[in-house]
């Protein structure tokens, strides 16, 4: 079942799915991401990132005013056990929404550019009903931002940090 994901506008910032097959207006940021892979390399994970578009995952890129690319995020839709992140005894699955990848551009963006791709993120995932999005260990102090956002709604697990996206009942 296939969501028509929208634009994301935010002051200074626009986020859009990233659907064209043409990864050279991005390859700036992957190159600054991926410093020891080859174009070929970075071809290859695109392609396959981008082959994962819709209902399994997807790209979301960010623009500032003047149209530069300055962030992308990679996400896929996965399942995992609550039990995992509730501690009960209940094998029932549920969605979320796992961020792969995130790529912010200049240290002075870095934080806002960091925020707003999470935050659009967690609407596509509450849009696909993930009750979590789980994200990768971020070495810049961006969790911290997190927590402070969205305290009592982080679970951490070793080195995955989950963050709950629906309200409590």
């Amino acid at each position: 079942m296939s969501k028509e994901i929208s634009n994301f506008i935010y002051p200074g910032l626009n986020i859009n799915p990233y659907k064209s097959k043409d990864i050279y207006p991005l390859m700036g940021l992957l190159s600054q991401e991926f410093p020891n892979w080859s174009t070929n390399k970075i071809s290859s994970y695109m392609n396959l990132a981008l082959s994962k578009q819709n209902d399994s995952g997807g790209i979301l890129v960010a623009q500032n005013e003047a149209s530069y690319y300055v962030g992308i995020l990679i996400y896929t839709f996965q399942q995992i056990d609550l039990s995992i992140l509730e501690k009960k005894k209940d094998e029932k699955k549920v969605n979320i929404i796992v961020i792969e990848n995130l790529i912010a551009s200049s240290p002075v963006l870095q934080k806002e550019v960091f925020m707003t791709l999470i935050n659009s993120s967690m609407k596509i995932g509450k849009m696909y009903s993930c009750e979590y999005m789980e994200l990768p260990n971020f070495e810049n102090g961006n969790l911290k931002s997190l927590e402070s956002k969205y305290f009592g709604r982080i679970k951490k697990e070793g080195f995955r940090t989950y963050i709950k996206l629906k309200d409590s009942k």
